[in-house]
């Protein structure tokens, strides 16, 4: 028993060692080093990125993190109505991680309401043409902070896309047994899309991460056992184990994981938005909204970013040209056509087959 505990041990370890290899090598890569600037979220994947690259002295360009953070006290009618339950972590994580690697830290703190109606969420309706809560709930907060890099005069941004989907970050993946596991992460590596690439196009930037590269997705689909992907670090249990065992110094190698909504504060927006349109508006638009452009207004949350979204797609014969209506594949509540007729979720609103009628 003690050979083969051994044996485990020794197994173990070396995969540990190959994915801290494999990340070096692609986070000392002229694209890594060529970053000027982080979106630094606090999580354990930026964590990783920032540390390595900024700890290649004079080789780095990384000068520059930037995080958004919602500070309750600074929206008086989300916090009159107790809205906040807690403090946004991401900015106590990010802090440490921009001290340790001597970065330009530009926390930005936009209100709720600059997020909902302002520039971040015209550029994100726009360009991703769409007003499903979900994502743009996270979209959102990307875009305000790209914004800022372009101000500033950034070029090329770092991210953390990539990790959850690749080591078993989400708390779903946590729940699949070790056939199901690795086939689901070889499907996301297909598959995958984040919001980050486009809408840095948009700006004029371009943005690059680690878990994007070849040669971590490589590493990746290989067939890394799940008790290598969840288990405990640290006292607590986790997904994306082997990271934070290759990489256990940084500073949030036992942060567990968050959403982007729920780590800067913008999980709120859904109740936020109910505040924020009366009842008798959100029922005049709705029927507004149906009778003009034959689109299903299920909730306050969508109507607000619907309104972003009338600006920058339906009223813009440029991005309409670019769309389809009303074909075989149509979504039955907006009408804009699906990915596919076999598809499940659409991307523009956010219906699913399990949605009531409405």
């Amino acid at each position: 028993m003690q050979v083969r505990a051994f044996c485990i041990s020794t197994s173990m370890e070396l995969k540990y060692l190959e994915a801290r290899r494999v990340l070096h090598e692609v986070l000392q890569s002229p694209e890594a080093l060529s970053c000027d600037a982080i979106l630094l979220s606090g999580g354990l994947d930026t964590s990783i990125a920032a540390e390595i690259i900024a700890g290649q002295c004079g080789a780095s360009k990384l000068r520059t993190g930037i995080t958004v953070t919602i500070e309750p006290t600074s929206n008086p009618l989300a916090h009159q109505h107790g809205l906040f339950t807690r403090q946004p972590q991401d900015i106590y994580y990010a802090t440490k991680i921009a001290a340790k690697c001597s970065l330009d830290h530009h926390v930005l703190k936009p209100t709720l309401a600059e997020l909902t109606t302002g520039a971040a969420m015209d550029l994100c309706t726009r360009v991703l043409r769409t007003f499903e809560p979900m994502e743009l709930r996270n979209a959102v907060v990307i875009a305000h902070a790209l914004l800022r890099a372009r101000e500033i005069g950034c070029k090329r941004v770092c991210t953390g896309d990539g990790a959850d989907e690749l080591f078993a970050g989400y708390a779903f993946m946590h729940r699949m047994d070790a056939r199901k596991l690795p086939a689901y992460i070889q499907n996301m590596a297909q598959s995958m899309r984040f919001c980050a690439a486009p809408l840095a196009q948009a700006l004029g930037l371009s943005v690059w991460s680690p878990f994007l590269h070849k040669r971590t997705i490589e590493f990746a689909t290989l067939g890394i056992p799940r008790s290598l992907l969840i288990g405990e670090f640290d006292g607590v249990q986790h997904g994306k184990l082997i990271l934070r065992q290759a990489f256990p110094d940084v500073v949030s190698a036992a942060r567990i994981k968050e959403p982007i909504e729920c780590g800067c504060g913008t999980v709120v927006m859904p109740a936020f938005a109910e505040l924020l349109v009366p009842d008798d508006e959100f029922a005049r638009e709705v029927d507004g909204i149906k009778t003009q452009h034959q689109v299903t207004m299920r909730d306050k949350e969508r109507l607000v970013y619907f309104r972003s979204f009338k600006r920058t797609v339906l009223e813009s014969d440029d991005v309409m040209k670019q769309l389809t209506r009303n074909g075989a594949s149509a979504c039955p509540d907006c009408h804009f056509d699906l990915d596919s007729p076999a598809a499940e979720f659409c991307r523009v609103c956010g219906w699913y087959p399990g949605l009531l009628p409405n």
